[in-house]
């Protein structure tokens, strides 16, 4: 035994003192020895794996748990093995047996708490990363695990307060202060989250995560144009960085730069091929723009399907009752239960709807929630805030809800839960209203769009797309949404050009729908129509609105004749319209509540009747108001038909004062006649899906 202590100390001097071919073979002799001498089995692997002989490792750790059943070290570093090859269930599982030998083995429970939250399992690893906590107070890094893990979970307050922790403990650790300043920022205490990353940066100025939170952070409070500075800094330092990268497009798509916006976007996709929300971004990005055609849109998003939602594992449905005539339970699954114009749309379902046919559940992918998520979750018979919640969750509690029909109000907009819909929860399963495009997945069974926006192809038809959409059109008889009426917006007033020789014409859209193709029809209009006026909203960059206006005045038209806006509040954005004699719709992505808001405000929409829902929502609404004198087939047409209203003022200033009455009466804004359309087309899909 003397001989055999000798030899193992040898080998392990041989080990610290990095001599590995040396070290190798003295285990090997002391194994030669001794087969079962678990020690030297268990340094071996540990030898092995750090020169990449990963399977040998593994099979040097089995020999020790042969040679002593419930070694812990042996557990602790065939899990280690298992975890940085990606089996993290088997890692799992061996980090388990390890604390089964030794509790308090701080190593095990933290990596247990790392692979847990790589698999999504959060609870679990935040109780791992307590224990830890509990065992050794001291350690910063598990409080800064533990406070990723509460901020993935929307327990904000729980995540900063951790960070805290950690900062105190580790002051001068740049990464104490990053995570927490992306705490701050999650929570919306931007002040104080700009000071933590500051911080951090101070400490590791290439910090290039710290740059991309505080682009964030700026984001957030309005600085567009400091962000696009951080994030720019953000893929310098790290060229690799694909969030960085995806979220310096989104914000050039603000500026109006949408070609570098999707060239940012498809770099980052480059960098994560399997990051479905960048890919989302990039789709979104795409209807924006007028380079390319509805086709070659609709088969991205068909890619996006196939990447990412593909064939998932689904459990048998739970058993419900196939009555095509009792009371359905309709799930609303969206990230826009808070002040945004989804949000608007989304009250109107939850009040109107009649109780005696629905259920409704809200599921509410909320991070920030505000005043209006306290409303609307008052509104709903049963909430789900799912934020932070893994796919695999968040498709279990539906299942467990037993919804019939679950309605998908994001599409790929920020925020979106697509995943969940790809695992199959509800028999049914429907898109509404918050993206204007497919979603590309087989698992949507249904869009629902109506006959204006989204008519019946036909071969005769201009307008008819070629492009296969995997959803069927759900058309409702009248609108696919209506609208809901701003509370506090001020009367129309008079036609502005009756007073003034000018004609000012205007959008105030989100400026990123504002293509190439749409400004080079609007400048047209300027160049062939005197006296016309263009405002335009340009965001909240600085950046941004130098170069809208350096878009339109290149192409020889005077300062004087273009009025850029920035980003308003609502009620100087609403009352920005009353200077606005016709407001032009953007394309080919249309507007819809915006759209809305011109109208309620007195201000008739000019729009361009395109090829896809995208692009024809402008028509649906002219449509139905009998305002078809304000559709044009061709953008060419544009400056015929501004000239024209240019001429007729006063029948112009007559439409004005009526259009507000027109809007509240028409079917836009009848929500109990919609509700009833609604409601019938789910009644119609549900009983079209029963078995038999």
């Amino acid at each position: 035994m003397a001989d055999i202590d000798a030899l193992f100390a040898a080998a392990v001097a041989r080990h610290q003192a990095n001599d590995l071919a040396g070290a190798e073979s003295a285990y090997r002799e002391v194994l030669r020895i001794d087969s079962r001498h678990a020690a030297s089995w268990c340094n071996l692997g540990v030898l092995l794996a750090r020169v990449g002989r990963a399977d040998e490792a593994a099979a040097c750790y089995l020999q020790a748990l042969a040679a002593s059943p419930g070694h812990p070290d042996a557990h602790f570093n065939l899990g280690n093995l298992y975890r940085r090859a990606g089996r993290l269930p088997e890692a799992v599982a061996e980090y388990r047996c390890c604390l089964a030998a030794a509790p308090e083995h701080t190593g095990a429970l933290f990596n247990l708490g790392l692979s847990l939250s790589a698999l999504d399992d959060l609870p679990a690893a935040i109780q791992a990363f307590h224990e830890v906590i509990r065992l050794e107070p001291a350690n910063a890094d598990a409080f800064m695990r533990l406070g990723d893990c509460q901020m993935r979970q929307g327990q904000m307050n729980e995540a900063v307060a951790s960070f805290r922790q950690a900062v105190a403990r580790a002051p001068n650790d740049p990464r104490s202060h990053y995570n927490l300043g992306l705490g701050l920022t999650n929570l919306g205490a931007f002040a104080e989250a700009r000071a933590a990353l500051g911080q951090a940066l101070c400490l590791r100025p290439d910090y290039a995560e710290a740059h991309n939170a505080l682009g964030l952070t700026l984001e957030a409070t309005g600085q567009k144009d400091d962000a696009v500075f951080h994030y720019q800094q953000a893929v310098q330092f790290r060229p690799d960085f694909a969030d960085a990268w995806s979220n310096l497009g989104t914000n050039l798509s603000e500026h109006g730069r949408i070609d570098e916006a999707i060239h940012c976007l498809r770099h980052s996709l480059s960098l994560r091929p399997d990051a479905a929300a960048i890919h989302s971004n990039l789709l979104l990005m795409m209807n924006y723009s007028s380079r390319f055609s509805a086709d070659e849109i609709v088969a991205e998003h068909c890619a996006w399907a196939e990447r990412h939602a593909g064939p998932a594992p689904l459990p048998p449905p739970i058993p419900r009752p196939h009555d095509p005539d009792r009371r359905l339970r309709i799930g609303y699954l969206s990230a826009d239960y808070r002040r945004h114009t989804v949000a608007g749309f989304l009250e109107l379902l939850l009040r109107h709807h009649d109780r005696s046919q629905v259920e409704v559940f809200a599921y509410a992918n909320v991070l920030r929630p505000d005043d209006v998520t306290d409303r609307l979750r008052a509104l709903a018979d049963h909430w789900r805030r799912i934020v932070g919640r893994s796919d695999a969750v968040v498709a279990e509690q539906i299942r467990q809800d037993q919804i019939d029909i679950l309605v998908d109000l994001g599409g790929h907009t920020a925020g979106n839960r697509l995943l969940v819909l790809a695992r199959r929860p509800a028999p049914v399963q429907i898109s509404l209203f918050g993206y204007p495009n497919t979603t590309g997945m087989a698992a949507v069974d249904y869009r629902i769009t109506d006959p204006w926006t989204d008519p019946i192809p036909d071969a005769g038809q201009a307008h008819a797309s070629r492009a296969k959409i995997p959803e069927q059109s759900l058309r409702l008889p009248e609108v696919a949404w209506i609208y809901r009426p701003p509370e506090a917006a001020p009367p129309p007033g008079p036609l502005p050009s009756l007073s003034q020789s000018s004609f000012t014409l205007g959008c105030l859209n989100n400026a990123a729908k504002l293509s190439d193709a749409c400004l080079d029809a609007w400048i047209a209009i300027l160049q062939a129509v005197p006296a016309t006026r263009l405002v335009l909203l340009a965001g909240q960059a600085e950046a941004g609105v130098r170069r809208l206006i350096e878009r339109v005045t290149r192409r020889g038209i005077l300062r004087d004749r273009l009025e850029v806006r920035r980003r308003m509040p609502p009620e100087e954005y609403l009352a920005a319209h009353r200077q606005l004699d016709l407001y032009l719709d953007p394309f080919p992505y249309n507007g819809g509540v915006t759209s809305c808001d011109a109208l309620w405000m007195g201000v008739p929409v000019l729009t361009v009747a395109g090829s896809n829902y995208c692009s024809r929502q402008g028509l649906g609404l002219m449509t139905h108001l009998g305002l078809t004198e304000f559709i044009v087939n061709q953008p060419d047409e544009l400056v015929s038909r501004v000239a024209e209203w240019n001429r007729r003022r006063s029948e112009l200033a007559e439409i004005r004062r009526g259009l507000r009455n027109r809007l509240a009466k028409s079917v836009i804004c009848d929500v109990r006649r919609y509700l009833q359309n609604l409601e019938s087309a789910y009644r119609r899909v549900w009983r079209e899906r029963l078995p038999g």
